[in-house]
């Protein structure tokens, strides 16, 4: 519970993120992949989900919205990787396919649950203590094409995001990018892998084969789809923080942190324009760019005055890491 829990906090905190850049330029792809993703993962909460099948009336019926909002937010998410990585020329095919395969999905779906629901398959008493209805425990073919529908396409969305993650990643030069590009491609692969039990789940609830290992599924398939969701609302986040990143200029803070004992170490008293160039004030500073270049020139200034015996080949690979921030 407290992992579900985390994974709605943190799609929340997603669709927060991008709240401003939404309103900022009329639109954010992003902040329409985590909206339903998170009203989803509401959704499916146990207590939300109750409440909300006892207010519309209709057992089961939060199950069918938390999955219709979910798929939507994959087509999405799916469409959202593409624009943001392939080629512009190259887009429209694939994103084409994806718009055909959400919609022809999500139909499908909705489409089962109603048969399964019409044929009694899907009921339940809506006492105000009732226990939430979870359709895909119940044995139907139509309950059967309802679940199996959602996890199927899930699978293919995820196995498609994994792999343009993974493929286009080596060529992003932007560590944040990198770094949440790989988070999102984790994330979809434990999906995979979460959407999988399920879908086993499924054959054994319709053909009874194996039911001591159904509620082991179960249990593995909440696990990690919470899993899941942190890393891809983790993974998109991080992008989405490169600009302030940079303006904040985290970057330089942080070789100016990493210089500070090696400046001690080793600049002359000579060389040091005023105290003021102390590295690790620096970090503080309004610009820490300006105090990482002034650290820079005093260490080597001060190995060039020592004859060159000042800077180990440690100390001279930490100063070169240093100088690249200056011209990143």
């Amino acid at each position: 519970m407290t992992v579900l829990v985390a994974s709605i906090l943190a799609v929340w905190l997603l669709v927060l993120s991008r709240l401003g850049p939404c309103l900022r330029h009329r639109g954010d792809l992003v902040f329409f992949v985590a909206l339903p993703a998170a009203l989803a993962a509401t959704v499916n909460h146990p207590a939300v989900s109750r409440a909300i099948d006892a207010a519309v009336g209709f057992a089961g019926i939060s199950s069918l919205l938390s999955g219709t909002l979910i798929m939507l937010a994959f087509g999405l998410f799916r469409s959202a990787i593409v624009k943001a990585v392939v080629a512009a020329d190259k887009q429209e095919p694939v994103l084409r396919r994806g718009l055909l395969q959400t919609t022809a999905a999500i139909t499908v779906y909705c489409v089962a649950f109603g048969c399964a629901a019409i044929a009694g398959a899907v009921t339940a008493s809506l006492s105000p203590d009732h226990v939430s209805v979870d359709p895909a425990s119940q044995s139907d073919v139509g309950v059967f094409v309802f679940m199996a529908t959602m996890c199927v396409y899930m699978i293919a969305a995820s196995t498609e995001v994994a792999l343009v993650c993974v493929k286009y990643l080596p060529r992003m030069t932007s560590a944040l990018f990198r770094v949440g590009f790989g988070a999102v491609a984790v994330g979809c692969g434990i999906a995979v892998v979460a959407l999988a039990a399920k879908l086993v789940r499924q054959v054994i609830v319709l053909t009874y084969v194996g039911l001591d290992y159904e509620s082991l599924l179960q249990s593995t398939f909440d696990a990690l789809q919470a899993l899941a969701a942190l890393f891809i609302a983790f993974g998109l986040m991080l992008p989405a923080m490169s600009g302030r990143v940079t303006a904040w200029q985290v970057y330089e803070r942080y070789r100016l942190l990493r210089l500070h004992r090696l400046w001690r170490r080793t600049v002359l008293a000579n060389v040091v324009i005023d105290s003021v160039s102390i590295p690790l004030k620096g970090v503080i500073s309004r610009n820490p760019r300006a105090r990482l270049h002034r650290a820079l020139v005093e260490i080597l200034d001060s190995d060039l005055a020592a004859g060159g015996t000042l800077l180990n080949s440690s100390d001279s690979k930490l100063v070169k890491k240093s100088e690249g921030a200056l011209y990143a």
